[in-house]
């Protein structure tokens, strides 16, 4: 009776170990399982503050921004998009020959700065004489409206817009008058439009506003809008980097010299710019054929390589 009974105690406890260890081990339901057959779910991973914009000035820095918009190309050749600094549905490069039409297109509409300009800066009260041109030859494959100060620049020596095609935004590059230079990066906040004369009689006036925002980190990073009021006057609103924010610290107000170039393509007829279809205000020859030009910078470009400017406008006539 007593093995009997030793030997049935053993089994029993052999028993229970083993019902024990099962229902520790691999055969209990996995964590994922007993989740979905709860009916819960897990809760969305939530961005930490490293993930936060460190500086949403780009994006947010005013109320009139566009930045969230996806890019809607404008009727008058101008780009939108994001306003931040990288695009990640960005372009492709395209090649040469076709790039150099695309950047032409996008500045079409701000083309209406081409001249000289008097500007008046608001916070020292001094004078500063501007020229805009056309730029064909710093970047042959990115040509560029580029203003130089006329004599010694009070706030900078120079400025260089262009349009990347790949990134889908305008490029400011601000050459300083102490050398420094400042790359900034933007799309329209407000859209090149055009405003009807006071009577009919009077070309239509251009305006538009351009968001460009210095890349990087550093505490002085400015940011520039462009704002055309009319055909003969826009200003520079110049701001700088405070936190997340930027704060204006100057504007320069700029008149145009001389009077207004024509807007609407029917009034160019034959002294359309051979180089960038802008009102011809320089007369140009090439094989006893007179052309115009817009400006000195479209003249070098003509006198350089006269034969492959031709080709293009009267391909382009063609098509027309």
């Amino acid at each position: 009776m007593l093995k009997r009974s030793s030997r049935s105690s053993a089994l029993l406890t052999s028993t229970l170990i083993a019902a024990w260890i099962a229902g520790c081990g691999g055969t209990a339901e996995p964590e994922t399982n007993k989740t979905a057959s709860s009916g819960s779910k897990k809760p969305a991973p939530t961005a930490s503050k490293a993930e936060e914009p460190a500086d949403d000035s780009a994006s947010t820095a005013s109320n009139d921004d566009t930045s969230s918009k996806p890019f809607a190309p404008v009727k008058l050749g101008g780009g939108g998009g994001s306003a931040t600094a990288t695009n990640s549905a960005a372009k492709p490069k395209l090649p040469p020959e076709k790039q150099i039409d695309e950047v032409k297109k996008a500045l079409k509409p701000i083309q209406v700065v081409l001249g000289q300009w008097h500007g008046i800066i608001d916070k020292s009260k001094e004078y500063e004489d501007l020229n805009w041109v056309w730029d064909w030859k710093t970047d042959r494959a990115q040509p560029a409206l580029a203003m130089k100060t006329v004599g010694d620049g009070v706030l900078f020596k120079s400025v260089r817009l262009t349009y990347l095609t790949d990134a889908e935004q305008f490029q400011m590059t601000i050459e300083e008058k102490d050398g420094q230079k400042r790359v900034l990066q933007g799309v329209f906040t407000e859209e090149p439009s055009e405003k009807p004369g006071e009577d009919k009689k009077q070309t239509p006036q251009r305006t538009y506003k351009l968001k460009l925002t210095e890349n990087g980190d550093a505490k002085d990073r400015w940011q520039v809008v462009m704002n055309q009021q009319e055909n003969n006057r826009y200003l520079l609103e110049l701001s700088k980097a405070r936190g997340k924010n930027f704060v204006r610290f100057d504007t320069i107000a700029t008149q145009r010299e001389g009077t207004s170039f024509a807007l609407n393509d029917s009034d160019f007829k034959e002294k359309t710019c051979v180089i960038s279809q802008g009102l011809g205000t320089i007369q140009v020859s090439h094989k006893g054929k007179s052309y115009w030009v817009c400006c000195s910078g479209c003249k070098a470009a003509f006198e350089e390589d006269p034969e492959k400017w031709i080709a293009k406008f009267e391909a382009m006539q063609e098509t027309k």
